[in-house]
């Protein structure tokens, strides 16, 4: 009788084709994973450099903060186009109107030649408020003077994906109220103005003037009259809130030239009325009563000029009350017993006037007075 046989078990040997193959197949597949793992990796890295790049660039170089430095700058370099270019800044009638500013404010002072020196810019803080917009402030030196602004800007679309762009949201524009008083010639920053130029259409060109003019914040202006015949102190005035009105004052007085240019005026028109060979000369402040009867012709000289001084008036400036003398000689008959005489004597007399700076540079004077005896 034979005997079975056990069933023989057989298990895989090291070296056997099944053992490779599984461990050929499983290499490539780990390997694979971790390769797909690492470029997920640094994907992810990439990618949060770039957004992080771009905060940074939309903080530091396309923020809020660098759209009013830019601004700022370009004030600085003296480039008044460029700033008024950029969004937001320039006003028209209707918004300067809404922004209670006075809506027939001239621009004129709105360029280069008026610009003062802006240095030590530098940024305080930037607070966002509603919808996006910003508060940023900025300190500088205005002409050596130190100051602070704050300007309100706001999103205006964006330039690439992601990195905005600005514009203000209130302009930075302001207004001075200028009073020009007994002149209508004025400078602002060395840049000269004459306010029949700058006023509105309606207004008149007066001795005393009122005028509203734009002007940039931040900014330091020096207004003054100075001129050969007008000279006023300078006034300094800080421009550091946008959107507001600036009061200002220039209050010409005459200089010694135009005091000087007066007095040959009267003295010239006194000449004249020495010539008039009547006894009350017409237009003058000299003249004399005679009751007996002249002979011949009157002859009037001038004796003691009036010593001129001015002081402003409403309307133009006025030589303040002074005295004069001249003399007259002239023949006289004697109503009585009809003898005839030689009158020859000096008449005082007191005298005031109004005196007129003309657009052309010229003095005109009137005078008007009477006898002191």
């Amino acid at each position: 009788m034979s005997q079975v046989e056990a069933p023989h078990e057989s298990y895989p040997q090291p070296g056997s084709p099944s053992a490779g193959t599984a461990a050929t197949e499983s290499a490539p597949r780990t390997d694979k994973s971790r390769l797909l793992i690492t470029w997920a990796i640094v994907f992810v890295l990439l990618l949060g450099a770039v957004f992080a790049a771009i905060g940074a660039l939309n903080r530091d170089v396309y923020g809020p903060g660098s759209f009013v430095r830019t601004y700022l700058s370009e004030l600085a370099s003296g480039d008044a186009a460029a700033a008024l270019a950029l969004p937001g800044v320039q006003l028209s009638a209707a918004q300067l109107a809404d922004a209670d500013l006075p809506e027939s404010s001239s621009d004129a002072l709105l360029r280069s030649a008026t610009l003062g020196e802006l240095t030590e810019i530098t940024e305080v803080a930037d607070d966002e408020v509603d919808n996006g917009a910003h508060e940023v402030t900025f300190s500088y030196e205005a002409d050596g003077v130190y100051g602070e602004s704050t300007f309100i800007v706001a999103p205006n679309g964006t330039r690439f994906p992601l990195i905005p762009t600005w514009k203000f949201e209130v302009s930075p524009i302001a207004v001075m109220n200028l009073s020009v008083e007994h002149t209508t010639v004025f400078s602002v920053n060395g840049f000269e103005v004459d306010t029949r130029a700058v006023a509105p259409a309606e207004q008149k060109p007066a001795f005393d003037n009122i005028v509203n003019l734009q002007v940039f914040t931040p900014g330091r202006y020096t207004v003054e009259t100075s001129t050969e015949l007008l000279q006023s102190p300078e006034e300094k005035v800080l421009i550091d809130v946008p959107a507001t009105v600036h009061e200002a004052s220039v209050a010409a007085e005459p200089t010694d030239s135009f005091i000087d240019g007066v007095q040959e005026a009267v003295n010239t028109q006194l000449d004249d009325c020495a010539t008039q060979v009547v006894l009350q000369p017409t237009g003058c402040p000299f003249g004399i009563v005679i009751d007996d009867r002249v002979e011949g012709d009157p002859a009037w000289s001038m004796e003691d000029y009036p010593e001129i001084a001015l002081e402003p008036g409403s309307d133009s400036w006025l030589i303040t009350p002074t005295t004069g003398s001249v003399n007259i000689e002239v023949d006289v008959r004697s109503l009585f017993d009809g003898s005839v005489t030689h009158y020859n004597d000096d008449v005082d007399f007191s005298m005031t006037g109004h005196v007129y700076l003309l657009s052309d540079g010229s003095v005109q004077a009137t005078v008007s007075g009477e006898p002191t005896e």
